[in-house]
């Protein structure tokens, strides 16, 4: 006789924090590592695919633990849409920030004190404007980029996250999603969408990467905003932001 199914228990928080923990950090290490370590061979096409390759599997990985933000504009875009609690939204935005940091000592390491990825790409990966990466391209230009792009992100994370889209394929399609904006924006300001990611960039770069991080912070936040808007709008959603657990 077989055993009764048994369903798995709902995740704790330290599970959680775990989860997003090691999946921003493969996140940095698989799209700023890309960048760092072989932008000269793959190109930016090559960086593209690695972010949204890291996306996706990290999306089918850890996916059934927290849900796989790794990203702290899609946890506020689950906090402001009522998905999740403000709390719990901490614990995402800790282990986030930790993660990509981790992953950006990693990477610092590997190139020994950051000498070899300074030579390479002249900016570890981080993200800038104008001089700082030699865009061409001015801060202007980054608010629209950061706030639009963060935008079409969330709208996808949470058009593929509702009982109406075919179960399974949630990770496939953010997967493309971020790649096809870091092949539209990388000449722009090495494309952020996550500040996480800035800050595991900057951190280790310094310098200017940490003058001009704010803005790579607050827009992809304003972004993830403007992502839930546009979701609701589309789709008829009524939202509002939940205090706690209860609900």
């Amino acid at each position: 006789m077989s055993e009764p199914f048994v369903p798995p228990s709902e995740p704790t928080l330290s599970r959680i924090a775990i989860a997003e923990f090691v999946g921003t950090l493969v996140l940095m290490i698989i799209g700023p590592g890309t960048a760092i370590l072989a932008a000269d061979v793959v190109g930016p096409l090559g960086v593209s695919l690695a972010f949204g390759f890291a996306l996706l599997a990290m999306a089918y990985a850890i996916g059934d633990v927290s849900g796989c933000h790794i990203n702290p504009a899609v946890t506020l875009a689950f906090l402001v849409s009522g998905k999740l609690d403000i709390a719990r939204a901490a614990y995402y935005w800790v282990a986030q920030v930790a993660g990509a940091i981790v992953g950006g000592l990693l990477l610092y390491i590997i190139t020994e004190g950051g000498d070899d990825a300074l030579d390479n790409t002249g900016v570890f990966a981080a993200n800038g404007w104008g001089d700082k990466i030699g865009s061409g391209f001015g801060l202007g230009a980054v608010i629209v980029v950061e706030i639009v792009f963060t935008a079409l992100l969330i709208f996808v994370v949470l058009s593929t996250t509702t009982s109406r889209f075919p179960p399974g394929f949630t990770g496939l399609a953010v997967g493309i999603t971020l790649a096809m904006i870091h092949l539209a924006t990388i000449p722009v300001d090495n494309t952020s969408v996550n500040p996480a990611r800035s800050i595991g960039a900057a951190v280790f770069s310094g310098g200017d990467a940490m003058s001009q991080l704010w803005a790579f912070i607050l827009w992809p936040l304003v972004g993830g905003i403007a992502g839930v808007a546009l979701y609701a709008v589309v789709h008829g959603e009524k939202f509002g932001i939940r205090l706690d657990a209860k609900r």
